[in-house]
């Protein structure tokens, strides 16, 4: 893994972090937790319904193993995040403990080299969100989701290190987005469109702005996390992102 992509998946990390702490202050559900070990990292969510938040990562892969099998998940069980192309002996390794291959997850790098230029959008504008709460609304909307995922998307979002935005159509905002910049890498994360209102262009204007700003901010690198073969990833693809493909394995 390049050293970017190593300073990438690191601050991915820190963000969850301050992710979980606040959701721990919030009152969501579960306990959540954030550390490392021997260079692998981890994240706990206990509520089911966050389950998917729970994962171990790392680039050396017993490490890897070791982290899932402590005692501290307590009956949960991690997702594992590895580079997509292990070596075979890790990959048997792998195999050995019990892992199954998943679908594979991306994290998308840019290296901020040139500014991106100002944005332009057919009728939207982009605007710094004042208020978390009304963020959060138009954050939430666009998810369509409820329960403890909400609470700790409101949690997260409602940071004061967040920086928020706002794409806007006559005043009235249709999409939002958000960043929060580790040292010089900005993680670009929290990105929703009314469901009304997609396939206007609102993530892809939001995208070029949060890069324009994280470079003015003095970052040297953009990380975001999507789906393979998402809309995301073609977004993140066509703003000059790189696609690194990571690979998921999980106990049954």
């Amino acid at each position: 893994m390049s050293s970017e992509v190593s300073r990438a998946v690191r601050a991915l990390h820190r963000r969850a972090g301050w992710a979980c702490d606040a959701a721990s202050e919030a009152g969501v559900p579960g306990r959540f937790r954030v550390w490392e070990q021997a260079g692998a990292m981890a994240v706990l969510a206990t509520d089911p319904a966050l389950g998917f938040l729970s994962t171990v990562s790392g680039e050396t892969v017993p490490a890897a193993i070791d982290l899932v099998d402590a005692a501290d998940w307590r009956g949960v069980k991690p997702t594992l995040v590895v580079p997509a192309e292990p070596a075979v002996a890790a990959e048997n390794a792998l195999v050995t403990a019990g892992f199954a291959r998943m679908a594979d997850r991306l994290v998308a790098v840019n290296r901020l080299t040139v500014q991106p230029s100002p944005e332009e959008g057919a009728g939207l504008d982009v605007v710094a969100a004042r208020a978390a709460d009304a963020f959060v609304e138009v954050l939430l909307a666009g998810y369509e989701v409820g329960g403890p995922v909400a609470a700790f998307i409101r949690a997260e979002h409602r940071l004061p290190m967040m920086r928020r935005f706002l794409a806007v159509a006559g005043g009235t905002p249709i999409a939002a987005a958000a960043m929060t910049i580790h040292g010089d890498v900005a993680v670009l994360g929290g990105a929703s469109t009314l469901p009304a209102c997609r396939g206007r262009g609102a993530q892809s204007l939001l995208l070029r702005h949060r890069l324009r700003v994280a470079a003015e901010a003095g970052c040297v690198l953009a990380v975001a996390t999507a789906r393979p073969e998402s809309v995301s990833a073609a977004n993140l693809q066509r703003a000059g992102f790189r696609l690194e493909r990571r690979a998921a394995w999980a106990r049954s």
